[in-house]
C-alpha cells in the first residue's frame, strides 16, 4: 500500500458523511447533474457463476426464472469479467475498486484486506446507511478482512444446525432465511446489504428437486441444479423487498464472482487459468423505476467497476486509487461514453498451491493476452472459445499487449506484505475441504507453465482414481513410478491423496504409515499430525492422542482442534476433569464456537457439575441461532425442568412451538404448565396437542393427555 493511504482513508470518512437525497426520478434525466440514488443497496453475489449458466446469457435450457427477470427489467452487462478467479481476491476487488495489485489479496485464506483499504461498506456506512452482511462460505469469514465496515456481519457457517461445529459453507436458503429476518426486522431503516451464495461452487449437491434424476452424476448437470437453487432463493428475496414494500426503495446488483470449468482447457473446476469460462460473470442493475428495462451493455467491464458506478449513482465522492471506471454513462441517455480501457487479470493459485509459474494476462478490446512460459494471445471476438492461440503468428500485437502489461502492473502495484497472513491449520483443512487442496509447504518452486502442470496433475488423478476399480492394487508402487518419469516430488497433496485412498479401504495400518511419513517428510506440517492424532482417536490410542496433542499445541499454541480432541480423548480414558481443563483451553481460543460450548456442557452434565452446566447454557442461549434451533431447544428445556427452571423451561418449549409446532413439543408444554399449577393454560396446550398434531404422540402420550383434559381445575 501507498504512503499515507491510511491517513487519507481517515479524511475521506470525515468528508463522506453527507445527507443524501430523497428517492428520485430524475437519476437518468438528461442535461443537467443527476440527483443521487436515495434508494437502499442490496448486492447480491453469486459465487462461481459463470455468465453462460444463466438463461439471459444464453444458457439453454437453464432453469433461471428469478435472474432472468431481473436482467429482463434491469440492465444487463453481456462481458463483465473477475481480475482474478478465486472467491477471497475477487470480492475484496468488488468491493474495493482495485485490482489484486493493489490491495494485494492474491489468494484465500492466506491473505487478509488490509485495515488501511476503504470498502463499500465503509463508504455507505460513512453516508448514513446501515450496513448488513452474510456470507456462505469459510473464505470470506470476517477474519479475512471484508468485515470492516459492516454492523453486522453474519459469517456463522454452523448457526443452522447448531451440533455441526466445521462446515465451510451453508445453501442458498439459509442465506436467504437469514437477510430475511435482518430485513424484517430493518425494514424502517436506509440500508446497504451484501448477501452472498456459494451454492456452485463444488462439491454439487443440488436437492433432489433440482436433479434430472435420482441417479443424476454429470457434474455439469449438478452444477446448473446448484445454480437453479441459488436462482430460486434470489427470487425468495425479491418477493422479500416486495412483500415489505421496499422494491421501489432498493437498487439490486447482481454479479459473479468468477467461473467454473468444466475441463475446456483441461481444468475442472477454477482457480488454475484466466479463460473466459473462469473469468466471466453475470452482472445485473435493477431497479422498480429509476433505470432502463431490458437494456444491455456490451462493453468489457469488470467487478472493479461496480464501487465507482454506485459511487456515482448515489453521490459519493470517490478518492483516490480507484481501478475501475464508473459504467453509468453506459445507460445514461445520451452521455459520453468513455474510450475501451485494458483490463488486467491474474492468478497466483496455481503458483502458490501447486509450485508452478504465476499466470498474468491483459484484455485490451479484443486481444487478451496471457504471460505464462508458454505464452498466450487470443482475439475473444472471433474466437470467444480461446483455442487459437496468436502468439506466435501476431508477433507484433503480442508485443504490444505484453509491454501493456508490463506497463499496468508496473503503475497499478502497491507493495503491503502485511496483507499476506500465514495459514492456521484450521484453513488448510478448509481448503483441502473446499477443493483448494493448499500444499502449505515444502513445495518446489519452478516454472513449469501451468498447461503442463494441470495435464500431469490430471494424469496422476488417474493413477489415483485406478485405485477405486482395483482394492488390492498396490497404488504406492504406481504413483511413485509416475511421480520418478515425470520429475515430481511427493508433496503433501499426494501424500493427502494416499491416505485417503487407506481411509476408503479402512486399511488402519497404511493409515498409521502414511501419516508419519507424511510428518516426516514436512516436519513442519500441521495437518497431517491432526490427521494422525483423530486416526490414534478412532483406534482408541488415547494416549498417542494425547501425547501427539501436546506436541501440536507447542509448536501452535492456537489450535483448539488439537484442545478439543485431547478432551475427548481424556472424556474416553475416564478423565473427566483433564477434558474438561482441555475444553476450557479451547474455548478461550474459539468463544464463538457453538458445538465446542454444547460439548463442553454436556461434559459438566456427566460430571454433575449442574450449576456450571446452567451457566454454560445460558451463555449458549445468548447466541441467535441456538434460538432458531427448535430439537436443541426441546432438549436444553427438559434439561432445565429436570433442574428446577421450569419456568425458563417452558419459555424455551414455547420458542419450539411457534419455530416447529408439534404434538411432542405442545405435550410437554402442557405437562410443565400443569407442574406449575397453571391448569388452563396446561389444558389449551393439550388440546392443541390432541386437535392438531395427535399424529406426532404415542398411545401413552394421548392416554396421558386425554386425562389430563379431564381432571378438574
Amino acid at each position: 500500500m501507498g504512503p499515507g493511504r491510511s491517513g487519507k482513508k481517515i479524511l475521506w470518512l470525515l468528508s463522506a458523511v453527507v445527507v443524501l437525497a430523497g428517492l428520485t426520478t430524475v437519476f437518468l434525466s438528461r442535461g443537467r447533474r443527476p440527483k443521487p440514488f436515495g434508494a437502499n443497496l442490496l448486492v447480491i453475489t453469486l459465487d462461481t457463476t459463470r455468465a453462460d449458466c444463466l438463461g439471459a446469457y444464453g444458457g439453454e435450457g437453464n432453469h433461471t426464472p428469478n435472474l432472468d427477470t431481473l436482467a429482463r427489467e434491469g440492465i444487463r452487462f453481456e462481458n463483465c469479467v473477475t481480475p482474478v478467479p478465486l472467491t477471497l481476491p475477487a470480492h475484496v476487488s468488488l468491493f474495493t475498486g482495485r485490482t489484486p495489485l493493489a490491495h494485494q489479496v492474491r489468494n484465500n485464506a492466506r491473505y487478509a484486506l488490509g485495515p488501511e483499504e476503504l470498502t463499500l461498506a465503509e463508504r455507505f456506512k460513512a453516508a448514513g446507511f446501515r450496513s448488513y452482511a452474510v456470507v456462505a462460505s469459510y473464505v470470506l469469514l470476517g477474519r479475512f478482512g471484508l468485515k470492516q465496515g459492516f454492523e453486522e456481519y453474519d459469517d456463522s457457517l454452523d448457526s443452522f444446525k447448531v451440533m455441526n461445529s466445521y462446515n465451510t459453507e451453508i445453501p442458498a436458503d439459509a442465506v436467504s432465511g437469514r437477510f430475511l429476518a435482518w430485513l424484517e426486522r430493518h425494514k424502517d431503516d436506509k440500508f446497504f446489504a451484501w448477501v452472498h451464495f456459494y451454492d456452485p461452487h463444488e462439491p454439487y449437491t443440488p436437492p433432489q428437486e433440482y436433479r434430472s434424476g435420482p441417479g443424476e452424476s454429470d457434474p455439469r448437470r449438478l452444477y446448473l441444479g446448484e445454480v437453479e437453487f441459488m436462482d430460486h432463493h434470489v427470487g425468495k428475496i425479491i418477493e422479500g423487498l416486495k412483500r415489505l414494500g421496499l422494491g421501489p426503495k432498493t437498487l439490486v446488483v447482481v454479479v459473479g464472482d468468477h467461473g467454473e470449468a468444466f475441463a475446456e482447457h483441461g481444468e475442472n473446476g477454477h482457480a488454475v487459468f484466466g479463460y473466459e469460462e473462469n473469468l466471466r460473470v453475470p452482472l445485473i442493475l435493477y431497479h422498480e423505476t429509476l433505470l432502463p428495462k431490458d437494456a444491455v451493455v456490451e462493453e468489457r467491464v469488470g467487478l472493479i467497476d461496480i464501487v465507482p458506478t454506485l459511487l456515482e449513482m448515489y453521490g459519493l465522492e470517490e478518492g483516490g486509487g480507484l481501478h475501475g471506471r464508473s459504467l453509468v454513462p453506459f445507460f445514461r441517455p445520451k452521455a459520453k461514453l468513455p474510450r475501451p480501457r485494458p483490463l488486467y487479470l491474474e492468478s497466483f493459485y496455481g503458483f502458490e498451491e501447486m509450485g508452478w509459474a504465476p499466470l498474468t494476462g491483459i484484455v485490451d478490446e479484443d486481444l487478451k493476452f496471457v504471460s505464462l512460459p508458454r505464452p498466450e494471445l487470443y482475439d475473444l471476438r472471433k474466437d470467444p472459445g480461446e483455442r487459437d492461440n496468436l502468439f506466435e503468428t501476431r508477433p507484433e500485437q503480442a508485443e504490444r499487449l505484453k509491454k501493456l502489461l508490463a506497463s499496468y502492473v508496473s503503475s497499478h502495484t502497491e507493495l503491503n506484505a502485511a496483507a499476506r497472513r500465514p495459514l492456521t491449520p484450521e484453513d488448510v483443512r478448509q481448503l483441502r475441504s473446499l477443493g483448494y487442496v493448499s500444499s502449505s509447504s515444502g513445495e518446489r518452486r519452478t516454472d513449469r507453465d501451468p498447461k503442463d502442470g494441470i495435464a500431469l496433475e490430471a494424469k496422476l488423478a488417474g493413477v489415483f482414481e485406478g485405485a477405486k476399480n482395483a482394492p488390492g492394487r498396490e497404488i504406492e508402487a504406481d504413483v511413485d513410478r509416475f511421480l520418478a518419469e515425470n520429475g515430481l516430488d511427493k508433496g503433501l497433496a499426494v501424500f493427502a491423496r494416499l491416505w485417503r485412498v487407506y481411509e476408503k479401504r479402512k486399511d488402519r495400518d497404511n493409515i498409521l504409515r502414511v501419516l508419519r511419513e507424511a510428518i516426516e517428510a514436512f516436519p513442519e506440517d500441521i495437518g497431517f499430525r491432526m490427521h494422525l492424532a483423530s486416526a490414534f482417536y478412532i483406534t482408541k490410542q488415547y494416549d498417542r492422542v494425547v501425547a501427539l496433542g501436546r506436541e501440536i499445541v507447542e509448536r501452535d499454541p492456537s489450535n483448539s482442534g488439537a484442545r478439543i480432541l485431547m478432551g475427548d480423548a481424556f472424556a474416553a480414558s475416564g478423565d473427566a476433569g483433564s477434558a474438561q481443563d482441555e475444553l476450557e483451553k479451547a474455548l478461550e481460543l474459539e468463544p464463538e464456537n457453538v458445538s465446542l460450548r454444547i460439548k463442553y456442557a454436556e461434559l459438566l452434565v456427566t460430571r454433575r457439575k449442574i450449576p456450571e452446566a446452567l451457566a454454560a447454557y445460558d451463555l449458549l442461549l445468548r447466541n441467535e441461532d441456538v434460538l432458531k434451533d427448535h430439537e436443541f431447544l426441546f432438549k436444553l428445556a427438559l434439561f432445565f425442568a429436570q433442574n428446577g427452571r421450569d419456568g425458563q423451561a417452558v419459555e424455551l418449549i414455547e420458542r419450539c412451538c411457534r419455530l416447529h409446532p408439534s404434538g411432542r413439543y405442545y405435550f410437554f408444554l402442557g405437562a410443565l404448565q400443569a407442574r406449575m399449577g397453571k391448569d388452563e393454560e396446561a389444558k389449551a396446550s393439550i388440546r392443541i396437542a390432541l386437535e392438531k398434531y395427535a399424529e406426532d404422540l404415542s398411545p401413552d402420550q394421548r392416554a396421558q393427555a386425554e386425562k389430563l383434559l379431564r381432571s378438574p381445575s
